[in-house]
Protein backbone atom coordinates (compact mmCIF):
# COMPACT_ATOMS: atom_id res chain seq x y z
CA UNK A 1 0.00 0.00 0.00
CA UNK A 2 1.38 3.42 -0.97
CA UNK A 3 1.56 6.19 1.60
CA UNK A 4 -1.14 8.12 -0.26
CA UNK A 5 -3.47 5.12 -0.17
CA UNK A 6 -2.66 4.68 3.50
CA UNK A 7 -3.55 8.31 4.18
CA UNK A 8 -6.80 7.89 2.26
CA UNK A 9 -7.73 4.95 4.46
CA UNK A 10 -6.96 6.95 7.58
CA UNK A 11 -9.17 9.76 6.27
CA UNK A 12 -11.90 7.24 5.53
CA UNK A 13 -11.58 5.85 9.04
CA UNK A 14 -12.04 9.33 10.46
CA UNK A 15 -15.06 9.80 8.20
CA UNK A 16 -16.68 6.60 9.43
CA UNK A 17 -16.29 7.76 13.04
CA UNK A 18 -17.92 11.08 12.13
CA UNK A 19 -20.83 9.22 10.54
CA UNK A 20 -21.19 7.04 13.62
CA UNK A 21 -21.22 10.11 15.85
CA UNK A 22 -24.02 11.73 13.85
CA UNK A 23 -25.99 8.50 13.88
CA UNK A 24 -25.62 8.19 17.67
CA UNK A 25 -26.82 11.78 18.09
CA UNK A 26 -29.82 11.16 15.85
CA UNK A 27 -30.64 7.98 17.77
CA UNK A 28 -30.82 9.69 21.18
CA UNK A 29 -33.01 12.46 19.77
CA UNK A 30 -35.40 9.96 18.18
CA UNK A 31 -35.47 7.91 21.38
CA UNK A 32 -36.37 11.05 23.34
CA UNK A 33 -39.11 11.87 20.83
CA UNK A 34 -40.52 8.40 21.35
CA UNK A 35 -40.29 8.83 25.11
CA UNK A 36 -41.99 12.21 25.49
CA UNK A 37 -44.44 12.02 22.57
CA UNK A 38 -45.32 8.34 23.12
CA UNK A 39 -44.29 8.00 19.49
CA UNK A 40 -44.09 4.34 18.52
CA UNK A 41 -42.77 5.06 15.03
CA UNK A 42 -39.86 7.10 16.40
CA UNK A 43 -38.96 4.37 18.88
CA UNK A 44 -39.14 1.67 16.22
CA UNK A 45 -36.88 3.75 13.95
CA UNK A 46 -34.25 3.86 16.69
CA UNK A 47 -34.33 0.07 17.04
CA UNK A 48 -34.07 -0.45 13.27
CA UNK A 49 -31.32 2.14 12.88
CA UNK A 50 -29.04 0.44 15.38
CA UNK A 51 -27.92 -1.95 12.65
CA UNK A 52 -26.23 0.99 10.91
CA UNK A 53 -24.02 1.75 13.90
CA UNK A 54 -23.18 -1.93 14.33
CA UNK A 55 -22.21 -2.19 10.67
CA UNK A 56 -20.05 0.93 10.85
CA UNK A 57 -18.25 -0.37 13.91
CA UNK A 58 -17.56 -3.61 12.04
CA UNK A 59 -16.25 -1.49 9.17
CA UNK A 60 -13.81 0.28 11.50
CA UNK A 61 -12.57 -2.99 12.97
CA UNK A 62 -12.14 -4.55 9.52
CA UNK A 63 -10.02 -1.60 8.35
CA UNK A 64 -7.54 -1.73 11.22
CA UNK A 65 -5.54 -4.88 10.31
CA UNK A 66 -4.84 -3.64 6.79
CA UNK A 67 -3.69 -0.28 8.08
CA UNK A 68 -1.30 -1.94 10.53
CA UNK A 69 0.04 -4.71 8.30
CA UNK A 70 0.38 -3.13 4.87
CA UNK A 71 2.02 0.16 5.84
CA UNK A 72 4.63 1.00 8.45
CA UNK A 73 2.59 3.35 10.68
CA UNK A 74 4.12 6.33 12.42
CA UNK A 75 3.29 7.13 16.05
CA UNK A 76 0.40 9.45 15.19
CA UNK A 77 -1.09 6.79 12.92
CA UNK A 78 -0.90 4.23 15.72
CA UNK A 79 -2.68 6.62 18.07
CA UNK A 80 -5.41 7.18 15.50
CA UNK A 81 -5.88 3.44 15.02
CA UNK A 82 -6.02 2.80 18.75
CA UNK A 83 -8.40 5.69 19.33
CA UNK A 84 -10.59 4.66 16.40
CA UNK A 85 -11.18 1.22 17.90
CA UNK A 86 -12.15 2.72 21.26
CA UNK A 87 -14.21 5.56 19.81
CA UNK A 88 -16.14 3.20 17.54
CA UNK A 89 -16.93 0.99 20.53
CA UNK A 90 -18.20 3.97 22.55
CA UNK A 91 -20.30 5.33 19.69
CA UNK A 92 -21.82 1.91 19.05
CA UNK A 93 -22.65 1.62 22.74
CA UNK A 94 -24.29 5.07 22.65
CA UNK A 95 -26.55 3.73 19.93
CA UNK A 96 -27.35 0.69 22.08
CA UNK A 97 -28.36 2.93 24.98
CA UNK A 98 -30.70 4.92 22.73
CA UNK A 99 -32.21 1.59 21.70
CA UNK A 100 -32.73 0.66 25.35
CA UNK A 101 -34.75 3.85 25.86
CA UNK A 102 -36.76 3.14 22.72
CA UNK A 103 -37.51 -0.38 23.89
CA UNK A 104 -38.91 0.90 27.19
CA UNK A 105 -41.20 3.15 25.14
CA UNK A 106 -42.31 0.23 22.97
CA UNK A 107 -42.86 -2.03 25.96
CA UNK A 108 -45.26 0.47 27.59
CA UNK A 109 -46.89 1.89 24.46
CA UNK A 110 -49.52 3.38 24.25
CA UNK A 111 -49.06 4.34 27.92
CA UNK A 112 -46.54 7.10 28.60
CA UNK A 113 -43.39 6.13 30.45
CA UNK A 114 -43.01 9.63 31.90
CA UNK A 115 -45.74 10.80 34.30
CA UNK A 116 -46.08 14.57 34.61
CA UNK A 117 -43.98 14.99 37.80
CA UNK A 118 -40.96 13.49 36.03
CA UNK A 119 -41.26 15.41 32.76
CA UNK A 120 -39.00 18.27 33.87
CA UNK A 121 -36.04 16.23 35.06
CA UNK A 122 -36.28 13.72 32.19
CA UNK A 123 -36.35 16.63 29.75
CA UNK A 124 -33.15 17.94 31.33
CA UNK A 125 -31.52 14.55 30.80
CA UNK A 126 -32.70 14.29 27.20
CA UNK A 127 -31.64 17.82 26.28
CA UNK A 128 -28.24 17.42 27.94
CA UNK A 129 -27.63 14.08 26.22
CA UNK A 130 -28.48 15.55 22.82
CA UNK A 131 -26.22 18.55 23.45
CA UNK A 132 -23.37 16.26 24.52
CA UNK A 133 -23.88 14.17 21.40
CA UNK A 134 -23.60 17.27 19.21
CA UNK A 135 -20.45 18.38 21.02
CA UNK A 136 -18.98 14.93 20.55
CA UNK A 137 -19.49 15.22 16.80
CA UNK A 138 -17.87 18.67 16.88
CA UNK A 139 -14.89 17.44 18.88
CA UNK A 140 -14.33 14.58 16.45
CA UNK A 141 -14.35 17.04 13.57
CA UNK A 142 -12.19 19.78 15.10
CA UNK A 143 -10.10 17.82 17.64
CA UNK A 144 -10.35 20.87 19.89
CA UNK A 145 -9.06 20.02 23.37
CA UNK A 146 -11.02 22.81 25.09
CA UNK A 147 -14.31 21.56 23.63
CA UNK A 148 -13.34 18.02 24.57
CA UNK A 149 -12.71 18.95 28.18
CA UNK A 150 -15.96 20.93 28.31
CA UNK A 151 -17.81 17.65 27.84
CA UNK A 152 -16.79 16.63 31.33
CA UNK A 153 -18.73 19.60 32.73
CA UNK A 154 -21.76 18.72 30.62
CA UNK A 155 -21.58 15.20 31.98
CA UNK A 156 -21.73 16.60 35.53
CA UNK A 157 -25.07 18.19 34.59
CA UNK A 158 -26.39 14.81 33.50
CA UNK A 159 -25.20 13.17 36.71
CA UNK A 160 -26.93 15.85 38.79
CA UNK A 161 -30.21 15.46 36.89
CA UNK A 162 -30.10 11.69 37.29
CA UNK A 163 -29.53 12.08 41.03
CA UNK A 164 -32.60 14.33 41.24
CA UNK A 165 -34.63 11.77 39.32
CA UNK A 166 -33.61 8.96 41.67
CA UNK A 167 -34.41 11.11 44.70
CA UNK A 168 -37.88 11.71 43.27
CA UNK A 169 -38.46 8.01 42.67
CA UNK A 170 -37.57 6.93 46.21
CA UNK A 171 -39.62 9.71 47.84
CA UNK A 172 -43.20 8.35 47.95
CA UNK A 173 -43.45 7.91 44.17
CA UNK A 174 -47.21 7.59 43.55
CA UNK A 175 -47.13 5.77 40.21
CA UNK A 176 -46.01 2.36 41.42
CA UNK A 177 -42.88 0.26 41.40
CA UNK A 178 -43.07 -0.60 37.70
CA UNK A 179 -43.07 3.08 36.74
CA UNK A 180 -40.22 3.82 39.13
CA UNK A 181 -38.13 1.00 37.64
CA UNK A 182 -38.80 2.22 34.09
CA UNK A 183 -37.76 5.76 34.93
CA UNK A 184 -34.70 4.67 36.89
CA UNK A 185 -33.58 2.63 33.88
CA UNK A 186 -34.23 5.44 31.42
CA UNK A 187 -32.29 7.86 33.61
CA UNK A 188 -29.43 5.40 33.79
CA UNK A 189 -29.43 4.96 30.02
CA UNK A 190 -29.13 8.73 29.49
CA UNK A 191 -26.37 8.90 32.09
CA UNK A 192 -24.40 6.08 30.50
CA UNK A 193 -24.90 7.61 27.05
CA UNK A 194 -23.23 10.78 28.31
CA UNK A 195 -20.42 8.78 29.91
CA UNK A 196 -19.58 7.13 26.60
CA UNK A 197 -19.59 10.52 24.88
CA UNK A 198 -17.06 11.74 27.45
CA UNK A 199 -14.97 8.65 26.71
CA UNK A 200 -14.91 9.69 23.05
CA UNK A 201 -13.66 13.13 24.09
CA UNK A 202 -10.92 11.54 26.18
CA UNK A 203 -9.76 9.60 23.16
CA UNK A 204 -9.67 12.76 21.05
CA UNK A 205 -7.48 14.44 23.67
CA UNK A 206 -5.18 11.41 23.64
CA UNK A 207 -5.12 11.43 19.84
CA UNK A 208 -3.99 15.05 19.78
CA UNK A 209 -1.62 15.08 22.75
CA UNK A 210 -0.66 11.50 23.46
CA UNK A 211 -1.95 12.07 27.01
CA UNK A 212 -5.30 11.47 28.65
CA UNK A 213 -6.19 14.79 30.32
CA UNK A 214 -9.93 14.53 30.80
Amino acid sequence: MSRSSHDEQLDRLTGVLATMSRAAAAAIRAASTGLFDVDRAAAEAVVRGDAVLNRLRDDVEATIPELLVRQQPVASDLRLVLCAIRIAADLERMGDLAVHIAKVVLMRHPVTVVPSPAVGVLTELAVAAARIADKTSLVLATRDQVDAMQLGLDDDEVDAAQARLLAMLVSSWPYGIESAIDLALVGRYYERYADHAVNVARQVVYLVTGTIRL
